[in-house]
């Protein structure tokens, strides 16, 4: 009939909009230098440099290389392309004051936006080793936090720090100390500044000290970062589990192999503890981990970064601990367990089943079959069995042993 023809129609038109848009994105046009209005100049987004290229979907962006212009599509222009022709194309009528005021209103609140989205994709790059994805993100929340607050405000600390880091991980430890010493001196210059981007700061000295084998200066600078971040959330809290994980690989840097597994053990506690939905400031745990069961913790503000960041470290310190100790040593166990919690907790089930099988194993082997750790893992993987069994994506049932 022609109501269904023109849904078809209007389906196919936007389809093809769609794909006309992600084939021109991506792509770029060669500038013609002559045509360049005089006094205006382009440059690179991400190196500063004179460009040769503009992107031929926004046209509003520029840069030096085909390379750099791929670099920042992926690492952040495909998500902000048309954003930008809003924000950097001025308005072809000016209208009244108050129009005026409204679109400074739209265009700021705009800006807060892509500050927040800008900055959240460059930290999941950095935690999926991306390094050079982490940069682009980083420049725009850089620029849009000037934009917003102008060049002396905390708000520029943050994207300071994701460019000290995408850099620390390139190997570029020059650039890094320039950007953290930017955002020390925004830092210094600010008398309320709350310990979480103190403790975000020291981080990254440590960090940097470390690549540069300053390995004191780096202990000393974690040392300070573990108290600030103390200070905000407490010792035995996953946001300072980071700190601890940090120090952990100084040591192992010095060969201090003891050091580091005892600093990873300290990480592994502290997530179990949380994950276990025992009290996660204290490490008191709450009635049900008396009772041996395992209770997923209560909500939190945890984002999913911080979540991608913890799964990271956990299977950095399962990989250490299964080289120093061995395949079945009952740390590796602990940490199988740990890391079978964290996937219950973002409801990857399946994966966390298949840490659990292996857990049960080492636990059997260390511990028993009828020591109550043991029993208590059994039981978790039994009862995710069902969940999977009962949702239709398959199980264990009362044989957990069985392959998905």
């Amino acid at each position: 009939n022609a109501e269904s023809w023109g849904v078809r129609y209007y389906v196919l038109n936007v389809s093809c909009l769609c794909l006309n848009f992600m084939s021109q994105a991506g792509t770029g046009i060669i500038i013609n230098q002559l045509a360049r209005p005089k006094g205006v100049k382009y440059d690179c987004e991400i190196c500063g440099k004179q460009a040769a290229i503009s992107c031929s979907s926004c046209r509003v962006t520029y840069y030096c290389t085909k390379e750099h212009q791929q670099t920042d599509f992926k690492g952040i222009h495909n998500q902000i392309c048309q954003d930008l022709v809003t924000l950097r194309n001025p308005p072809s009528i000016i209208g009244s004051e108050e129009e005026r005021v409204n679109r400074d209103q739209q265009i700021r609140a705009l800006q807060r936006s892509l500050i927040e989205l800008t900055k959240e994709t460059a930290q999941r790059y950095l935690i999926q080793g991306k390094f050079e994805l982490a940069v682009p993100g980083a420049l725009q929340s850089l620029k849009f936090s000037v934009a917003v607050f102008g060049n002396d405000s905390l708000e520029l600390v943050p994207p300071y720090l994701l460019l000290a880091e995408s850099n620390l991980g390139l190997g570029r430890l020059k650039v890094a100390e320039e950007f953290l010493s930017l955002a020390n001196w925004n830092i210094l210059k600010q008398s309320d500044c709350g310990n979480t981007l103190r403790s975000r700061l020291h981080r990254n000295f440590g960090r940097l000290y470390a690549a540069q084998e300053r390995y004191n200066e780096a202990l000393q600078s974690l040392a300070i970062d573990i108290y600030f971040s103390s200070l905000e959330s407490g010792p035995e809290h996953v946001n300072t589990a980071s700190s601890y994980y940090h120090m952990a690989n100084v040591f192992h840097a010095q060969d201090k192999s003891d050091n580091a597994l005892a600093f990873f053990e300290k990480v592994v506690n502290i997530w179990h503890v949380f994950l276990s939905g025992e009290n996660q400031a204290t490490g008191i745990p709450t009635e049900a981990t008396a009772n041996k069961t395992v209770s997923p913790p209560v909500a939190t503000d945890l984002t999913e970064v911080q979540l991608e960041e913890a799964t990271e470290i956990l299977r950095h310190i399962l990989e250490f601990r299964e080289t120093f100790l061995g395949e079945q040593a009952l740390a590796v166990g602990s940490c199988r367990f740990t890391l079978a919690l964290l996937y219950r907790y973002t409801k990857d089930v399946g994966v966390a089943i298949e840490y659990l099988k292996k857990a049960v194993e080492i636990y059997e082997i260390n511990l028993g079959p009828h020591h109550p750790e043991t029993h208590q893992i059994n039981d978790l993987l039994i009862e995710l069995s069902q969940t999977m069994a009962r949702s239709g994506l398959g199980g264990y049932g009362r044989n957990p042993r069985m392959s998905i």
